[in-house]
């Protein structure tokens, strides 16, 4: 006879099964009985309804007149790090929600948070999409976030990504380009431009002129390792859409 996965010889049969089984009976009274035992069986539940994405998840986003500086937008910028991979990503609520890719954070459930002040904080991944390759991060933030724009882009519109590239010491880097292409990747659509990013820009905002977010980094074509000027970003307004994330208070 088996019992937790261990074979037990039976000399007498049936007169053995009963001792086990009633001593197997009393073990688990025990265990149920014991609040330490049961403090942990609530802690490694599963995540309530509300972090599913079929369910929407309410998010105090900042009204879309807040137009900072290219210079203050910066500073809500983070560098994201999920075990030895490094990304970027984007406060967009004063409550501590940080936007970036699922890439970024993997599997992950737990991120660090490097600020453009040099602090530290410890991100817990709230949802995630592999899909669409978005992930949104709650955490105790330490600037002001930017508002979102989710009108679409325009052919020729002048845009700016920051991000981490390839380095933690590069932190905060600011390009400029502009809007060269609306694509229709695989039924998911991108926001195409020339405006330079790499490894690392990765989850990092696209910024229009006015500071607010337009896209989020995702990806860039580098044949032979080098870009060439072909890199492509989520529009925001899909980012938000895939992570079931509704504007709360506007």
């Amino acid at each position: 006879n088996t019992y937790g996965g261990v074979t037990v010889p039976t000399q007498k049969g049936f007169e053995l099964d009963l001792i086990v089984g009633g001593a197997f009976a009393e073990n688990v009274r025990r265990l149920t009985a014991n609040d330490t035992f049961r403090r942990l069986l609530t802690s490694n539940s599963p995540q309530p309804a509300e972090n599913s994405l079929s369910q929407p998840h309410l998010v105090r986003l900042p009204s879309g007149e807040r137009k900072p500086s290219l210079h203050e937008a910066v500073k809500s910028v983070v560098t994201i790090f999920a075990g030895d991979g490094m990304g970027s990503g984007v406060l967009v609520s004063d409550d501590g929600y940080i936007l970036t890719n699922h890439h970024v954070v993997g599997s992950r459930g737990q991120v660090r948070i490097r600020w453009q002040d040099g602090t530290n904080t410890i991100g817990e991944v709230a949802r995630s999409d592999a899909r669409r390759d978005v992930a949104v991060v709650k955490t105790e933030p330490k600037s002001t976030a930017l508002s979102v724009r989710t009108t679409a882009v325009q052919l020729g519109e002048a845009v700016f990504a920051v991000g981490t590239p390839l380095d933690k010491s590069l932190a905060n880097s600011l390009t400029r380009g502009i809007v060269s292409a609306q694509r229709l990747i695989e039924g998911q659509p991108y926001i195409q431009s020339d405006v330079a990013v790499t490894h690392g820009n990765s989850g990092g905002p696209l910024l229009n002129e006015a500071g607010q977010v337009v896209g989020i980094t995702v990806s860039g074509l580098e044949p032979n390792g080098a870009p060439i000027g072909l890199n492509f970003f989520i529009p925001i307004a899909d980012a938000l859409k895939a992570l079931g994330i509704q504007p709360q208070g506007q």
